[in-house]
């Protein structure tokens, strides 16, 4: 959900496609993608498209043009790529994280040469109590350096997404207290660092996702409306992008809160529109 002001200073969802997503199985095929996307953007609803990132330079300059001719606003996951190359922004190796660093910088060069105004990715698996504090000390390095790049682009945002910390994806960045304390000295260095939420992922961590949106606040820049089972001992628990309602836990009144809490979101005037997206399934139970 991308929110936009109204005349109250209310925020207004703004519905988004997660292609990346929704067409799972296209996702390796760029002209696919980009097919879909120009399909999505000629019809009013959706005013955001998000994709994997587009790497093609012909398939690039198809995407800007429909972007801009649309004038739909465009999301760019680097997740897929960093994860296909066994990367990880906050890999407790100096020289892997540095590679890392390197790609994501080259993937926000091609993430605007597609007229993206959002690139967004994941923090990387959870080395454990232990070593945890160090792997968000260099995680923020990490994005710092990131950001450097991002602030070539003067309407480019970047969106880390909280995983589940001990369900099914076990990221570094999950919990909501723990992440907005991070997130919050981060800012002071990287200013065009925000949340991508996930309803899925914050239920999945055992909180609720009415209060856990509340307290993001004005971090907020993208919502995803997702499903999950927290059933631990039920055979698909946990992350499985699974239809909307029973077994899972976003019925249609969950839903409906979580977007009532997002009307009620403060402004930030670097986004404009933050993002919604109205489902998040790929396949069903």
């Amino acid at each position: 959900m991308n929110k936009s002001r109204g005349s109250m200073k209310q925020t207004v969802p703004v519905p988004s496609a997660h292609i990346a997503e929704l067409f799972f199985p296209y996702m390796q095929d760029e002209s696919k993608v980009v097919d879909i996307a120009e399909r999505l953007s000629q019809q009013p609803f959706y005013r955001f498209i998000e994709t994997g990132m587009v790497l093609q330079p012909a398939q690039a300059r198809r995407l800007r043009d429909i972007s801009e001719t649309q004038q739909v606003k465009l999301t760019q996951w680097m997740t897929f790529v960093l994860n296909q190359q066994g990367l990880n922004l906050s890999s407790p190796d100096r020289i892997q994280r540095k590679r890392s660093m390197k790609r994501a910088c080259e993937l926000v060069h091609r993430a605007a040469e597609c007229g993206a105004t959002r690139i967004a990715f994941v923090s990387g698996s959870d080395p454990g109590a232990a070593q945890r504090e160090a792997a968000k000390s260099a995680l923020g390095e990490t994005l710092e350096q990131i950001g450097e790049v991002i602030s070539q682009y003067p309407q480019m945002i970047m969106q880390l997404e909280p995983l589940d910390r001990f369900a099914h994806k076990c990221q570094l960045i999950g919990p909501t207290d723990e992440t907005l304390r991070w997130m919050q000295q981060l800012r002071r260095t990287c200013p065009r660092l925000y949340l991508a939420w996930d309803s899925a992922h914050v239920a999945l961590n055992q909180e609720d996702p009415v209060e856990a949106l509340r307290q993001s606040g004005s971090l907020v820049s993208q919502l995803h409306l997702a499903n999950a089972i927290l059933d631990p001992h039920d055979p698909v628990y946990g992350d499985h992008h699974m239809r909307f309602g029973a077994p899972g836990f976003l019925t249609p009144a969950v839903a409906a809160a979580i977007v009532a809490a997002a009307r009620q979101l403060p402004d930030d005037p670097r986004l404009g529109e933050p993002q919604y997206c109205g489902g998040d399934a790929h396949h069903a139970r």
